[in-house]
């Protein structure tokens, strides 16, 4: 974050003044650097653990119109197994697409009438394929996963095709997965930012195959390097992770509240039931 007030470079000890540098925690201690300055953190070194990090994993991903899950309608779908091409869906959802959201993962009204399926037919598609994961115990990554899951229920209640059985599925979520190993992070934690800091490749942000693919290479990472997460179960880590949403949640609840932020965190996980906010 932008520094506030001024202070001496925590690298080169020259003066920084106020709101022309950068302000990071490290360790629980702020220091002011030069936006020149600033460390490249790193994530320690993988270890030679086994664990379910070397077993099958496959990436899933979902651009869609709204950050809202409950009304997103879906533009981009990708699955990313282990071995084998990936799978990848444009849909033309039939209404416009916000300003906002191509701005943000650049498919606009135009890419999706020239290249798009009908939802139905790539919905069921998409349901049949992750059905068949599920039904073989494959885990599913994704980053945020409860934005690609509640998009994906709702897509498919609302064009009439079979519901996907969330409560059988093995989910990971490598978002959930740093906030547990890394407690006290300051700093953002989008993909690309935890990309970097895990040394993992993100090619195109906010493009389906990529980011389904960064998402899975990422949760390897995360476990490579924490045996305690690696030794776990894919069964058990799931159900870890439901608890470890809502501590997560309950604790920027509780910052949101003392900040005065009119605003209601979710604490369901995979699958979100209410709107957000």
């Amino acid at each position: 974050m932008i520094n506030r007030y001024p202070g001496d470079c925590g690298t080169c000890h020259q003066r920084v003044e106020a709101g022309a540098g950068q302000a990071v925690n490290t360790a629980g201690r702020w220091l002011v650097y030069h936006q020149d300055c600033i460390p490249v953190r790193t994530a320690p070194k993988p270890g030679t653990h086994p664990g379910w990090h070397d077993l099958p994993i496959v990436g899933f991903d979902i651009e869609g119109t709204s950050a809202q899950p409950m009304e997103s309608r879906i533009l981009t779908a990708a699955l990313i197994p282990g071995e084998g091409p990936p799978m990848r869906w444009t849909i033309n959802p039939g209404v416009p697409i916000p300003p906002d959201a191509t701005e943000r993962h650049g498919i606009d009204d135009d890419m999706v009438r020239r290249e798009g399926e009908a939802p139905a037919v790539a919905l069921a598609q998409i349901g049949t394929a992750i059905a068949k994961l599920i039904a073989d115990s494959t885990p599913l990554v994704a980053f945020f996963a409860s934005y690609d899951v509640t998009v994906l229920h709702n897509e498919l209640a609302r064009h009439g095709l079979p519901p996907i059985e969330w409560e059988r599925a093995i989910v990971i979520d490598p978002h959930i997965l740093h906030r547990e190993v890394e407690p006290r992070w300051y700093g953002k934690r989008t993909l690309g930012d935890l990309c970097d800091y895990y040394q993992v490749r993100l090619a195109v942000a906010h493009e389906s195959v990529s980011d389904a693919r960064a998402a899975a290479d990422l949760a390897r990472g995360i476990a490579a390097r924490h045996e305690r997460i690696a030794r776990m179960s894919p069964d058990a880590l799931h159900q870890a992770q439901i608890g470890w949403h809502r501590e997560q949640g309950l604790d920027l609840q509780g910052y949101f509240d003392r900040v005065g932020k009119q605003e209601t965190v979710n604490l369901e996980w995979p699958l979100e039931t209410a709107v957000r906010g």
